[in-house]
């Protein structure tokens, strides 16, 4: 077992609400020019789950499986909700037809229309149907100020004990061994460079190109990948020999620089994080979330 200072967290409540699905203004303008309008984002999505895949989605950009929930009140209470919420962390329904609900935090995207950044959360199928925008949720938070005490070098970024307990790391030849179903080299991640903090937002993998497309499309919602000579500590950008490891926590894009959202949950910057390809990374595994 990988040794965390787990027991020293403070666990926090945050609340928020579901938001209203968001669109542009107008037709955005796709990496080819060709106008159009891109659903997927906020709100409720019923029919769009962990371990779907990426790709496919008629109309749809950044397509999001679940439920998105940000912040209330002030600036300063809305970066609690966002930041301190990590992915694995409970979620629990405080009111609405389905107050007492519990769900599960799977991701954090940004950047929907006017800058909104907001949190991806699971429920059943049974509480979806219960759900309506504007019912309040209150997150549990545990993470932040994660460490592994063996490997320094090492920042937990955004990821709960529930969930980094799951994964069952190795430790092999002084480097932390995680299961990845990819390894994504550095030509293919575009925006969220210089972002911070860096349990703020996400990384997206551009799907615009054929080749990226062609090396994307098997990629799932809740997969776990490893961003190659990609930094992700006290802010994000390029550095050679850095590894992020994230969550894919929304589908591809059709505009340039953007696609598919991976949320960090651990980075390093001089290959302390070993990668190993493992096809059934994903989180609904780990967290026992199934597809229903």
């Amino acid at each position: 077992m990988v040794k965390t200072n787990k027991d020293k967290l403070l666990e926090i409540a945050v609340i928020g609400e579901i938001v209203h699905s968001a669109v542009e203004p107008s037709y955005m303008t796709n990496w080819d020019s060709k106008p159009t309008i891109g659903l997927g984002r906020g709100g409720i999505v019923y029919n769009v789950k962990l371990g779907d895949p990426c790709f496919g989605w008629a109309w749809g950009e950044k397509v999001e499986p679940g439920v998105s929930a940000d912040g209330t009140g002030n600036d300063a209470q809305k970066n609690s909700f966002r930041n301190f919420s990590c992915i694995g962390n409970e979620a629990k329904i405080v009111k609405g037809e389905a107050k007492g609900e519990k769900g599960v935090v799977i991701g954090k995207v940004g950047y929907l229309p006017e800058g909104a950044h907001h949190l991806v959360l699971y429920f059943n199928n049974e509480t979806l149907e219960k759900l309506a925008i504007g019912d309040k949720v209150q997150v549990r938070t545990a993470g932040v100020g994660l460490k592994f005490t063996d490997y320094p070098e090492v920042r937990a970024v955004g990821i709960s004990p529930q969930l980094l307990e799951s994964m069952r790391l190795s430790e092999k030849d002084g480097k932390l061994t995680v299961p990845v179903t990819k390894v994504i080299p550095p030509e293919y991640v575009g925006q969220g460079s210089g972002g911070s903090p860096a349990e703020s937002r996400n990384w997206d993998v551009m799907t615009q190109s054929p080749d990226a497309v062609e090396f994307l499309r098997d990629l799932k919602l809740g997969d776990v990948v490893c961003l190659k000579d990609i930094l992700t500590a006290w802010g994000r950008g390029y550095y050679e020999g850095a590894c992020t490891v994230g969550v894919v926590s929304c589908g591809a894009s059709n505009k340039m620089g953007q696609g598919i959202g991976v949320t960090t949950i651990m980075t390093s910057e001089h290959g302390e994080i070993k990668p190993v390809i493992d096809p059934e990374a994903n989180i609904a595994k780990y967290l026992g979330l199934g597809g229903e």
